[in-house]
């Protein structure tokens, strides 16, 4: 049977977006081993696969790269592959260098959202740009999820024959995520029949950039709306955040990690995306699946999603007032709000994960295009 190896910097990776790419392969009678840093307990849809522990760290410098390195080289020298599909920016570099060494051949690259974008840092594009140039030559195939960096990597150059694709993201279940109970998350927050609630998804960090809500929460009491902030996620900013929104003296409700995503989706009216970068947020595509209407920072990743009066609007990172007016308009218009709903439920089919699947295919090309070496 031949192999195809998946590799990526931490096992979260796999478990929370590329089943349904292995089990794909699988269904095309291809034995999938999986190579990460395994840390818990493995998913049990995957039990059966072959795992082998890398010691790969998401710190580019650390030491223990350089052991990584060094086992995946390990690896490439026993085993030949019908494939190699690297997933995250660490492990990407680390094994396809240590690939090249070994002359693998067949190296897919998947970027779920360069580190490098408009309107990055300048050390992203000094350390990660530089990074993925180099990488880039020992590269046959490049998958992008977005426009920007689509543009972005057809400038690079790859192997002889190399090609660069664009995909719809990594697929979603879109039936998993049409319903919810919002009644019962209305009941447990105590929400007003009158109320209406804005909800943002995602880890409480800088980058997600969730202050900028709650900017345009006070600016919308200021106007006198009955309007509540709803935040899903954990992280470092959470005892910041929850001081500023004591200051400002506005409602909002930090639940949390939840597993109750489609039930709190299900209760709000606006879904909200503040973030300085993105890839192809997911937590916007679980929105559409109910028909929200979006208000999202005008970025890579929210760009694709988003296009402008039809499903949702952009906004500039950190402007507020320009925000509040369009956030007023969605729930004070009845047919502007049914609008953007029916769009939004319509547009994210591109994005399943039957269409997305589908595009691997033209990406994958096993049959047709063989490099193994066996």
């Amino acid at each position: 049977m031949k192999k195809v190896l998946i590799v990526t910097t931490i096992q979260n990776t796999i478990t929370a977006f590329l089943i349904p790419h292995i089990k794909f392969l699988e269904k095309k009678g291809y034995k999938v081993i999986l190579a990460t840093n395994v840390f818990k307990k493995l998913p049990e849809e995957l039990e059966n696969n072959e795992w082998i522990n890398i010691p790969f760290s998401r710190n580019p410098f650390s030491i223990s790269n350089f052991r990584a390195i060094k086992e995946m080289r390990n690896l490439f020298k026993k085993e030949k592959f019908e494939l190699i599909h690297f997933h995250t920016p660490v492990a990407a570099f680390l094994g396809r260098y240590a690939a090249m060494r070994e002359k693998q051949r067949n190296i897919i690259y998947t970027a779920h959202g360069f580190h490098f974008f408009k309107g990055a840092p300048l050390i992203n594009w000094l350390i990660y740009y530089t990074l993925e140039i180099i990488a880039s030559r020992w590269t046959d195939k490049l998958v992008t999820i977005n426009e920007e960096d689509y543009h972005r990597a057809k400038s690079f150059k790859l192997r002889e024959g190399g090609k660069v694709y664009k995909v719809s993201g990594v697929g979603l279940d879109i039936g998993r995520y049409q319903n919810g109970d919002g009644e019962k998350i209305k009941r447990e927050l105590f929400i007003g029949g009158n109320e209406k609630t804005i909800l943002m998804v995602g880890e409480l960090n800088k980058n997600k950039n969730q202050i900028q809500l709650l900017n345009i929460l006070e600016k919308l009491k200021l106007k006198g709306k009955n309007v509540r902030g709803v935040f899903v996620g954990v992280g470092e900013q959470e005892k910041k955040l929850r001081e500023i929104a004591k200051e400002k003296r506005i409602r909002v409700n930090f639940l949390g990690y939840r597993r109750d995503i489609t039930d709190i989706v299900a209760s709000s009216d606006i879904l909200c995306s503040m973030s300085y970068r993105e890839g192809l947020p997911r937590n916007l595509m679980e929105g559409m699946c109910q028909g929200k209407p979006l208000v999202v920072t005008n970025i890579r990743g929210n760009r694709d999603l988003v296009l402008e009066g039809e499903n949702g609007y952009l906004v500039d990172v950190n402007e507020v007032e320009e925000a509040s007016k369009k956030i007023i308009d969605i729930l004070e218009n009845k047919e502007l709000y049914e609008k953007l709903s029916k769009n939004s439920s319509e547009y994210v089919k591109k994005y399943s994960i039957e269409k997305v699947l589908e595009e691997m295919k033209e990406v994958y090309k096993i049959e047709k295009n063989s490099y193994s070496q066996s």
